[in-house]
């Protein structure tokens, strides 16, 4: 069996200190075999916040695959932002934009949705191309039949009725095709701060909210979310902040059958 921790959303320059010291102990407690942190680590990009996630990062005691955020880009500097988007990003957290982890019962492979700027607006918007989806794919379709196939982003690929002014990912359902016909499992997220599970094409979305900062929607609080099992059967628990700490306030079950996974264990 697999434990995975994953954490999203952490916005260093905006975050409760006694919840990250709170999240150290839950951790620890926990013993996860692998710290996934699905994007905005920092809140805008600036040096002293990566030092202080990279600083947090240093106190876990797991292996942690972590992707960046739309956060995690240059806010203000434009020219820093279009030239070089990430320098902060690989001196601090790592040199890889798109990490790869593999434990014998896991696979975790980080996709890059976060874009530097594109012909909208918005450029909190986040994409997946065919390449990223096709390089997904065939690291999954090589796995053996027991190891569980994750796939770590950002932006998510489906979105609540209570998020629904926030876009879906562009190229999201191509690359989801892509990905049921690998045999993908799970997918995990953040960017909109709620956490949810939900099946897509037999395939579960799991979304966290955010793990440490203040950046909290209407009656949101800090949470995690802690995913047990194999490729049989599955248990997701919301950990949330409450009472002073990270407690279970839920779990879903999941089990895999014909044509996917399926609610109940």
């Amino acid at each position: 069996m697999s434990v995975i921790a994953h954490l999203s959303d952490l916005h260093f320059g905006r975050i409760r200190p006694h919840v990250a010291n709170a999240l150290l102990d839950s951790l620890a407690q926990v013993q996860p075999d692998v710290i996934v942190v699905s994007g905005d680590l920092t809140q805008r990009a600036r040096t002293a916040e990566y030092r202080a996630a990279r600083a947090f990062l240093g106190q876990l005691r797991a292996p942690v695959l972590a992707v960046p955020g739309n956060h995690d880009l240059p806010a203000w500097n434009v020219l820093g932002r279009l030239t070089r988007p990430w320098r902060n990003w690989q001196r601090h957290i790592g040199p890889d934009l798109q990490p790869e982890l593999q434990t014998d019962g896991c696979l975790l492979v980080g996709v890059l949705t976060a874009r530097r700027g594109g012909w909208y607006l918005d450029w909190s918007r986040g994409r997946i191309n065919d390449a990223q989806a096709r390089h997904v794919a065939a690291l999954a379709r090589i796995q053996p039949p027991h190891r569980l196939r994750v796939v770590v982003a950002h932006h998510p690929f489906w979105v609540p009725d209570s998020s629904h002014h926030r876009d879906i990912l562009g190229g999201g359902p191509a690359a989801l095709a892509h990905f049921r016909e690998a045999g993908i499992d799970l997918i995990l997220g953040g960017h909109i701060h709620q956490p949810f599970v939900h099946l897509v094409s037999g395939m579960l979305v799991s979304h966290t909210g955010t793990t440490l900062s203040t950046r909290l929607p209407p009656g949101e609080t800090n949470s995690y979310t802690l995913v047990r099992g194999d490729r049989s059967q599955l248990a997701l628990d919301h950990m949330a902040w409450t009472d002073g700490g990270f407690n279970r306030v839920g779990t879903q079950h999941f089990a895999r059958q014909a044509g996917g996974w399926h609610a109940g264990a």
